[in-house]
Order: C-alpha cells, then sequence, then structure tokens
C-alpha cells in the first residue's frame, strides 16, 4: 500500500540489486573496445540506435567475424560514408548550438556590467 492506493509491484529483496536493472555508471569507451563500439559511445547510440541513424540494419552495423576496422575498407564499404556524413552532421549541430550558447552568454555578461556600471554611478551620486 502507497499513499496513491494500492501498489501493483511486488516487494523486492534490500540486500541486492535486481539481476535486470540497469548499470549504474555509463560506459566509457575504453582503447581496447572495438572502433565501433568506441563509435556508438562516443555517439550516446545503442547499435540498434546507430543502425537507425545511419539508416542500415542492425546486422550491418554490428561486428560479428571480427573488428570492422580491419575487415573493411572505405572504398568498398558504404558504412563508412554514411557514419562519417552522421558525424559531420552531429558535430555541425552541436557547434552551431555551442556558437549560440556562447553569443547569449556575451550579451548576457554585457547587459549585467552594464547594470552594474548603472548601480555604481547612482550609488556615487548619492
Amino acid at each position: 500500500m502507497t499513499d496513491l492506493g494500492k501498489s501493483t509491484r511486488k516487494p523486492r529483496a534490500t540486500w541486492g540489486r535486481g539481476i535486470t536493472e540497469r548499470p549504474r555508471s555509463k560506459p566509457v569507451p575504453h582503447s581496447e573496445d572495438d572502433f565501433v563500439t568506441r563509435i556508438q559511445l562516443a555517439l550516446d547510440l545503442t547499435p540498434k540506435q546507430l543502425a537507425a541513424a545511419l539508416g542500415l540494419s542492425y546486422e550491418a552495423v554490428v561486428d560479428r567475424y571480427g573488428s570492422r576496422a580491419s575487415m573493411s575498407s572505405f572504398i568498398d564499404d558504404p558504412f563508412w560514408d554514411k557514419l562519417l556524413d552522421y558525424v559531420d552532421n552531429r558535430l555541425a549541430g552541436f557547434l552551431a548550438v555551442k556558437e549560440e550558447l556562447e553569443r547569449k552568454k556575451r550579451l548576457d555578461e554585457r547587459e549585467a556590467s552594464e547594470r552594474r556600471k548603472v548601480i555604481l554611478e547612482r550609488g556615487r551620486r548619492r
């Protein structure tokens, strides 16, 4: 029973985490990870999300027989061109957002500085 009425969840043992719970920390790319795995982690995408973003099948993204970087060529495999275009678009978007945020910061700092000057001048007159 909760404050909102009868609870439909079964009580859980309090001595440990459940098997189906998400990990407590986000995986971090390591140098020993596969190249495509590091790309997925850097883009904050699961393999399925990356496949959907690139317009490819899940099997085309996931390496099943070894490292994709050593098995395929930029010349032969369209995966690399699609991945490069996707990263370029994401990077351009992030750079545009960064520029807008920096512009807003400069304008707000200038406005705050002008307000402080007005307040200081009024204080000196009195």
